[in-house]
């Protein structure tokens, strides 16, 4: 090898430790601390606009008191009104069955955060966080179908509720909103009456 092919790579070998002493340390992305910021934000993740209509128990044998979801993620909702709950009040999320989504169920949350009303005209929200553990895992799967199949199919959301009708089961005297096509209760499956159908 030739005396200036020799001192070339002589000089390229310190022109590389050159910068990478320039560079500094190597760091390892993983070891580095996540900003309590972004790491909130990657527990939420995306909130996806969902207004639908809910019922908000405080107790599986209370009077349902209707609500609506202003938006969603995966780990909870927020919902207005408020309904004058207050923060760490647990309650139970009832939803409708959707054809060819889900059938119905229902969430069990906490509620994390109030906003109340402030302007006139404003409408007061309240932040629920879903309980995990007091959930079913159906009913967080659910959910999620419900969530996923609305971020793909938003212009839905105008027609929610086309195909279902409002109707009261035989058994167990639920009511709520079913499939028209086989109107059958959430709870326990039976046969569901609609509403206008009672004498």
């Amino acid at each position: 090898m030739s005396v200036t092919v020799v001192s070339s790579l002589t000089r390229l070998k310190k022109l590389g430790k050159r910068l990478l002493v320039n560079q500094g340390p190597k760091v390892n992305a993983k070891a580095q601390p996540i900003p309590a910021g972004v790491a909130a934000e990657r527990r939420s993740g995306r909130r996806v606009p969902l207004p639908i209509e809910i019922r908000i128990k405080l107790n599986e044998d209370d009077d349902p008191r209707n609500a609506r979801i202003r938006d969603v993620n995966m780990t909870g909702l927020a919902v207005e009104p408020s309904l004058d709950l207050e923060v760490d009040t647990r309650v139970h999320i009832g939803f409708d069955g959707y054809p060819g989504v889900c059938p119905g169920f229902a969430l069990v949350g906490r509620v994390k955060r109030v906003v109340q009303a402030v302007e006139a005209g404003e409408t007061s929200a309240m932040g629920l966080e879903i309980d995990r553990d007091r959930t079913s895992a159906d009913a967080q799967k659910n959910f999620r179908r419900l969530v996923r199949h609305y971020l793909h199919h938003r212009p839905l959301l105008d027609t929610v509720g086309d195909g279902f009708i409002r109707g009261r089961c035989r058994s167990c005297d639920w009511v709520g909103q079913t499939g028209k096509r086989k109107p059958r209760c959430p709870r326990c499956s039976s046969r569901v009456i609609p509403l206008d159908d009672e004498i």
